[in-house]
């Protein structure tokens, strides 16, 4: 039986599993040290949202609760990926998504309504609030692999 994705083993490296239960293909990869932004205004979810990544290895940037933050923090750090949350307060996430898609860093909107992605991000993963970790981890395994 396939164990969940939090509990294998982290230094698997661009492998790809067959999931037991979905029959879908799973991807798997290698957390460790990687730079990954958290644009999250609710603290509770970044908090949340920061021990996953921190337990699946990966270093965490933020989280960032505005997009002025966002953006700063785009500038210092080199990323190698960024989690979104699209309603930040009273503004959208997307001058942060235009900025890292300019830059060619991968990137996941985690959000409650989706339906507010513009036509532009549509191709850009999308995993729903309340989340659940391993769709979390492979949505982020996915977009980290090279092409």
């Amino acid at each position: 039986m396939l164990q969940p994705f939090a509990e294998r083993s982290v230094d698997v490296v661009q492998q790809r599993v067959l999931s037991a239960q979905s029959g879908k293909q799973v991807v798997t990869l290698d957390f460790s040290d990687r730079n990954v932004l958290i644009v999250e205004d609710d603290i509770l979810l970044a908090l949340n949202l920061e021990r996953v990544l921190d337990e699946a290895g990966c270093s965490v940037i933020g989280p960032a609760p505005s997009v002025e933050r966002a953006l700063a923090r785009i500038d210092e750090t080199r990323l190698d990926a960024a989690l979104l949350d699209v309603n930040l307060g009273p503004e959208l996430v997307f001058p942060v998504a235009d900025r890292l898609s300019a830059e060619g860093v991968p990137f996941i909107f985690v959000t409650g309504d989706p339906s507010k992605v513009p036509e532009r991000h549509w191709t850009r993963p999308v995993v729903s609030k309340p989340f659940q970790e391993p769709a979390l981890l492979e949505a982020l395994a996915a977009v980290m692999l090279p092409h």
